[in-house]
């Protein structure tokens, strides 16, 4: 059930409207158009022998290679890099060289989470982060931070994409809401009337 003060310190709608327009990275032209350019990016980014450690560390933990390449693109489209449509024809180029990069270190990584019998769920999501955190705690032992560590940076952002509050939670808040019994309430009577419903 939706807690009174989180309702009450909700936006209202048509909020968003009213702020300065291009507050946000993502409301700016992208810094990059060329999907050839992102995906350039993306693929620098990732070949470095201390990335691939680190990445190699997650993918053995069972993360998927899906809702990894997912969350780097989500968070280039947040930071004003490229656009939403880029990310989608940029996706599957970074998906095969991860999968290609993590067979040079014996590891057969997972494609996806999806299960035709079961979507995934919320409970696949903190799997997920149980494996992300794992990374990053092998990288806090060795004494590795974002700032020294490119591997350890994208991790970090793997695991604040994971935390965000999803969509569905909000979903299944509303629809327990709605299952709760309402008070019932006077009937009220038909309309008549040359305007009423069912008047003809």
């Amino acid at each position: 059930m939706i807690k009174p003060e989180s309702f009450l310190s909700a936006p209202i709608p048509g909020q968003s409207l009213t702020d300065t327009p291009r507050n946000y990275p993502w409301e700016n032209p992208p810094q990059m158009a060329d999907y050839q350019e992102v995906t350039k990016y993306y693929i620098n980014r990732m070949a470095n022998q201390d990335v691939m450690d680190d990445l190699a560390v997650l993918f053995e933990g069972g993360m998927p290679i899906a809702p990894f390449v997912e969350s780097i693109t989500t968070m280039g489209v947040m930071e004003g890099l490229h656009t939403v449509d880029v990310s989608l024809i940029v996706a599957p180029v970074l998906h095969a060289f991860i999968k290609a990069a993590m067979l040079e270190y014996g590891i057969d990584a997972k494609d996806d989470t999806y299960n035709p019998d079961r979507d995934p769920t919320e409970r696949e999501k903190r799997r997920l982060m149980t494996a992300v955190q794992l990374a990053l705690a092998a990288a806090e032992e060795e004494n590795r931070t974002a700032e020294t560590d490119p591997g350890v940076a994208i991790l970090q952002q793997v695991s604040a994409i994971l935390d965000a509050p999803s969509e569905d939670t909000t979903e299944e808040e509303t629809d327990m809401q709605e299952a709760e019994p309402a008070a019932e309430t006077p009937a009220t009577p038909a309309p008549r009337g040359l305007m009423a419903r069912g008047a003809m």
